[in-house]
């Protein structure tokens, strides 16, 4: 175990150094203490880097470590206490009684009262960290200032692989094919474009998946030493340094003699390869690649293109690269991604390393019991090997059911190979990326979990801090998840499996939805690593672990465990995934309880749960940010005290089909962000949507007896995402009135949804305000709509419509002034798609510009 704490202690600076946090502690006359707490933070800031380096060297600074981050937690807290009540405070001001004004400064949480308390409460954090500061001499600390980009910070490694160029063919099982196919590649002439003399064949995949054992095959196969007078093995790993590489390219030359350590220009280098490599085909392995800019990669790749720059001797020269990350193979070259080892492969690898002399026959029961250890390896040989050799000469069978049935993989076990390559991967992940990762241990195995989840759930911890004001959170949970999804961390659903409630994947695309899973392996690691973030929990018992932050509930039989009289009020995270017995166990007893004991709660996840009311007890949970509600099908009415959780920014009410009461004053919760509805209710324009001045993403679905929308969506000056879904009574929007653009309210709209809605007769005014953001309007089975607006070229920006089943929709005679569409979709619109046929149809001429059309009568 170790502790990485100086992404939170990061995140706490960055929260109190921002411009609005800055302005709080003014207004609440808190300025001196937050000042100071500060100073405090940078100090030990200075040496929390050079800790982190040294405490697998050290117990007592490991154990420093832990205390310094239940310091910063604990700071987080009160920081965030803070912002809460400046919050709660605002929406008493302004939208509140003068009863309801006068009540709460009477109250412990009028402001005289709350900045002496929480001024006592900075000032023992302080002294806590001071106190701990002092210790720094004890352990020789040194101070290392983190760099800008939190790439480049330095973390301790905990295993170290260097590659070589030989492997025994006969050690290796099921990977022919892919071996031939990468022979195949090298053994093409070079490309013919003129601008690439040598071609690049990277090999990407997860760690220990077997991409240098592939690449080791193929430099050692026959026809790759006969086409090929040189080859070269340089092992690269996380330094990229171009004049390093061209010394280690040097020394694989036939064993050239080269001071390693001697100064070389870059002429001297270029010479050196010049005469070594002039007139050579030649084959360079580069193994284990993780250099990302583009610049280093070319300035490498031009010292080998000029030794063939003066003819055609040595060309069809061939680099292999092998890297876990899409994007390093993106910059150098197509991509092969070496996939998962098959089911039948995995357990002939297994069995040989398990039984090297061929002897598993005879133990048929172990060979049953290995079956299934080999399918738990889930495809990855490193693990297969690893655990077979574990076992090799060991023919008890309860050892064996002990290695079946144990959770192995929660455990680090870089002693046996299994997550040293893997926690490789996590090591050179930047922070903010390491605890994002992190805390996606609290999702079960198999979860598949979609962005908008995702997003939230970082969000909702704090997670997605953004440091330029015009950058959303959102937008950088987006790119977080590309960047874990490039470095197979995760990994796609395929198309074709993702359906949820009838949306298949094209459908969820365009509502910008996309959905994720990790390897099973990859959510061990992640597990293991959660102990830096005070340990993530699943219950399959009654077993409680003290002082833990996050409660996962996850197929348990047993219901919701017995917690006795034990205190968790640090806990941030309750949540059922995929848990229907439990979640439907879940009794307004012990929503009570949760709402009395948990008070830093920011991550409530009760979806499935089977209850009819929800007990009136949220105004408890102040500090919570993520409320999820979704398919709780039997719920009736939403309490009222949900509108005081004026920090909520996620609330998911997915789903709720008997949902027939939702309060007027939801209208409080000025901090949402992403809101899902599904309802009973017939009108929603009684809550002031206008109040959402930070919604990102507002998707009503399944709203079957809904006629009226709210009225003011063309306020909400934030939203950059809007799907209406199976309003089966919606005709209007309530905004005919509104002729004239209003300047002051421009719109950040980029993605807007209509499916279903079969008595909607117009779209809304208020989208010639997102003239200069919306790419992706789509129409689906909204069979009243007979024309679109004539301002629809106002809309510049488009890039993508859609039209589907909307028998009575006609083009605009406008259309081809909407001169940035670049994609128009016709489904299931017989008389339009036979109007806009190619070169036939007497719309064509309306559409013949823009660049793809697609038209299909059903």
């Amino acid at each position: 175990m170790f502790f990485l704490v100086s992404g939170l202690l990061t995140d706490i600076l960055t929260k109190v150094d921002s411009a609005t946090y800055k302005e709080i502690s003014l207004l609440w006359g808190l300025k001196d203490e937050i000042d100071t707490l500060k100073n405090s933070l940078r100090f030990i800031n200075a040496f929390i880097l050079d800790a982190e380096n040294k405490q697998t060297e050290s117990k007592s600074i490991m154990e420093w470590l832990q205390q310094l981050r239940d310091c910063f937690f604990d700071a987080r807290d009160i920081l965030d206490e803070i912002e809460c009540e400046a919050l709660r405070n605002k929406v008493v001001k302004s939208q509140g009684s003068f009863k309801r004004k006068v009540k709460h400064f009477f109250s412990l949480s009028n402001p005289l009262a709350f900045r002496i308390q929480v001024a006592h409460k900075i000032k023992k954090i302080k002294k806590r960290i001071d106190e701990l500061g002092t210790l720094r001499m004890q352990f020789g600390l040194s101070e290392i200032h983190a760099s800008s980009s939190s790439s480049n910070v330095h973390v301790p490694k905990l295993a170290w692989r260097e590659t070589k160029s030989s492997v025994r063919p006969s050690d290796v099982i099921g990977r022919d094919e892919e071996k031939d196919k990468i022979i195949g590649l090298l053994m093409v002439p070079p490309s013919d474009s003129g601008n690439e003399i040598i071609d690049v064949i990277p090999i990407v995949g997860i760690g220990g998946l077997g991409k240098t054992t592939i690449a080791q095959l193929v430099y050692n196969d026959d026809r790759v030493v006969e086409n090929f007078k040189l080859r070269m093995w340089v092992f690269v790993s996380d330094d990229f340094d171009v004049k390093r590489l061209a010394l280690e390219i040097l020394k694989a030359m036939n064993g050239t003699d080269i001071d390693a350590h001697h100064n070389y220009s870059y002429d001297q280098l270029q010479n050196l390869l010049r005469e070594g490599l002039d007139s050579t085909k030649f084959l360079l392995v580069l193994d284990d690649v993780w250099n990302e800019d583009y610049r280093a990669w070319s300035e490498l790749r031009n010292l080998l293109v000029g030794m063939h720059d003066d003819g055609n001797n040595g060309i069809g020269s061939k680099i292999i690269v092998t890297t876990r990350s899409e994007k390093v193979a993106s910059i150098m070259g197509k991509a092969y991604k070496l996939l998962y080892l098959p089911d039948e492969d995995c357990l002939k690898l297994f069995l040989r390393c398990a039984f090297p002399a061929g002897e598993g026959k005879q133990y048929p029961r172990l060979v049953e019991i290995g079956k299934e250890i080999a399918r738990k390896c889930k495809g990855l040989p490193l693990a297969v090997v690893s655990l077979g050799c574990m076992l090799r000469s060991e023919l008890r069978e309860s050892v064996w059911k002990k290695t079946r049935d144990s959770e192995i993989w929660k455990t680090d076990q870089q002693k046996d190979g299994i997550l040293a390559p893997l926690r490789l991967s996590y090591n050179h992940l930047p922070s903010e990326l390491k605890r994002c990762f992190s805390y996606c241990s609290v999702f079960p195995k198999g979860h598949e979990y979609s962005n908008l989840e995702l997003i939230s759930f970082w969000m909702a911890h704090g997670l997605l801090q953004t440091n330029n004001e015009d950058e959303e959170a959102e937008d950088l949970g987006e790119f977080y998840i590309q960047e874990l999804v490039s470095k197979s961390f995760f990994e796609g659903v395929p198309e074709d499996q993702v359906v949820v409630d009838g949306l298949i994947f094209e459908e969820l695309k365009h509502l910008g939805i996309s959905y994720f899973k990790m390897h099973d392996l990859i959510n061990d690691l992640a597990v293991s690593t959660m102990q830096n973030e005070r340990a993530a929990v699943r219950f399959n018992s009654t077993n409680v672990r003290e002082n833990v932050h996050h409660l996962s509930f996850s197929e348990s039989r047993e219901g919701v465990p017995n917690f006795g009289n034990k205190m968790l009020s640090k806990v941030q995270t309750i949540g059922f995934w995929h848990a229907s017995e439990s979640a439907s166990a879940i009794t307004g007893p012990f929503l009570r309880w949760v709402s009395k004991e948990f008070r830093y709660l920011r991550v409530l996840n009760l979806q499935g749960s089977n209850f009819q009311f929800l007990p009136d007890c949220f105004y408890k949970m102040k500090h919570l940010r993520y409320l999820n509600l979704s398919y709780c099908q039997r719920m009736e009415k939403l309490p009222d005290s949900i509108c005081k959780l004026q920090n909520l920014e996620v609330l998911n009410l997915c789903r709720c089909v008997a949902l027939k009461y939702i309060p007027k004053n939801l209208m409080n919760l000025v901090s949402l962000r992403i809101l899902w509805i599904t309802t009973q209710v017939n009108d929603l324009s009684y809550i002031g949507f206008k109040t959402f001045s930070s919604l990102q993403i507002l998707i009503l679905w399944n709203c079957e007896n809904l006629a009226f929308l709210p009225h003011d969506l063309g306020h909400l000056t934030a939203l950059k995402r809007l799907s209406i879904e199976a309003c089966l009574e919606v005709t209007h929007f309530g905004d005919e009135g509104e002729q004239e653009i209003e300047e002051d309210y421009s719109l950040k709209l980029e993605q807007f949804s209509i499916n279903q809605l079969p008595e909607l007769l117009a779209l809304p005014n208020w989208l010639r305000r997102c003239s200069k953001t919306l790419r992706y309007l789509g129409l689906s089975q909204c069979q009243s709509l007979t024309a679109f607006p004539e301002w629809l070229p106002v809309l510049t920006s488009l890039e993508t419509l859609l039209i589907a089943d909307c028998p009575k929709l006609t083009l605009p005679h406008n259309i081809d002034s909407v001169h940035n569409l670049q994609n128009l979709k016709i489904f299931g619109c017989p008389q339009l798609v036979e109007k806009c046929k190619r070169d036939t149809g007497p719309d064509w001429c309306k559409i013949s510009h823009i660049p793809n059309v697609e038209l299909e009568s059903v």
